[in-house]
């Protein structure tokens, strides 16, 4: 249905020329049909999702894209006069972080979703689970690829690190706090922020991966990001190797969360309704290689996967406080 009034949208507009666009009011769907998402996943999960859920609701979806810490800064500016309705994505430590934002939901469905991944107040719902990793391009680290978080900190890697901007991306807050509650040392932060040399991915391209891109391209040789981003790629033929820390590393949930005061509250509680149903957890786990939240998914094991005790919660607290020693860092390069 949408599609259908974009284009006679499109061909009212060809065929009046400079007539009074304002009369296309008309065509536009009523409020009560509409919701906008804000979302840092890549458009080969979001955008297949929320064409389904279109056709099954006949909702209108904006979608406005970004990093999770790009986003929820947006939606914390936006507070007194909220346009989005949900956001769609980032890492539980982040979305429990900033809990305020949000208004609290439980769905109906959520009965069917692992309780581990689960937030205890509703803030946020759980929709996909996300190892962090590393990867390295097999033809350009032929010998001793890196074997764990402290492998980051080696100087043989120096400046040869593909890492997203965490001021942007949540999957980078994500891999900082688990680098610092793994590897001992207040310094650890700094250490690693040193042998990036300055190259730091902008973290803002929602279409493709970055890191991952960025490895398989050979601009860098090894890197951290998401378990699927590195699958993603993979399975296009890209070449890369995926190393899971021996340290451990986290299994926390990437989740969704209602705007607190948005326009369209009902349209995103179904949304999240929609998204942990079984069928679009199964298009999740086999089109886009993410791991799904519901207990009745097959859950996959991956050869060499050590799962750490990731404190959510501590990760949580700190995450101010991390990203102001970033920027601190960055400031002073």
């Amino acid at each position: 249905m949408r599609h259908l009034m974009v284009c006679l949208l499109c061909l009212l507009l060809t065929a009046c020329g400079s007539a009074d666009h304002g009369n296309l009011s008309a065509f536009a769907p009523a409020e009560e049909d509409r919701m906008v998402i804000y979302t840092s996943h890549p458009e080969s999960v979001y955008g297949p999702l929320v064409k389904e859920f279109e056709e099954r609701t006949g909702v209108w979806v904006q979608v406005e894209t970004g990093g999770t810490t790009e986003l929820l800064e947006r939606i914390e500016a936006e507070r007194d006069a909220p346009l989005c309705d949900i956001l769609f994505g980032g890492g539980a430590d982040s979305l429990t972080a900033r809990r305020e934002l949000f208004a609290p939901y439980t769905s109906p469905l959520l009965e069917a979703v692992d309780p581990a991944y689960c937030c205890g107040d509703g803030s946020w719902t759980p929709f996909s689970v996300f190892p962090v990793v590393l990867v390295y391009n097999p033809v350009l680290v032929r010998m001793n690829p890196p074997e764990g978080w402290e492998s980051l900190l080696n100087p043989v890697w120096r400046g040869r690190i593909a890492f997203a901007s965490p001021t942007v991306s949540g999957c980078s807050y994500t891999a900082l706090a688990v680098m610092t509650q793994v590897l001992p040392g207040e310094d650890t932060l700094e250490a690693f922020y040193r042998n990036l040399d300055g190259r730091i991915l902008p973290g803002i391209n929602s279409v493709v991966d970055e890191v991952a891109n960025a490895v398989a391209e050979g601009s860098c040789t090894i890197g951290v990001t998401a378990e699927s981003a590195a699958l993603e790629a993979i399975r296009a033929g890209r070449d890369l190797v995926i190393v899971y820390p021996e340290e451990g590393t986290s299994a926390a949930a990437d989740g969704m969360a209602v705007v607190s005061g948005c326009a369209h509250e009902e349209n995103a509680r179904r949304f999240i309704d929609f998204a942990i149903g079984a069928d679009a957890q199964s298009y999740m786990q086999g089109a886009c290689m993410r791991r799904p939240v519901r207990t009745d998914l097959l859950q996959v094991g991956e050869e060499g996967l050590v799962l750490m005790d990731y404190d959510l919660d501590r990760a949580a607290a700190e995450r101010e406080t991390i990203l102001e020693r970033w920027r601190t860092l960055e400031d002073a390069a």
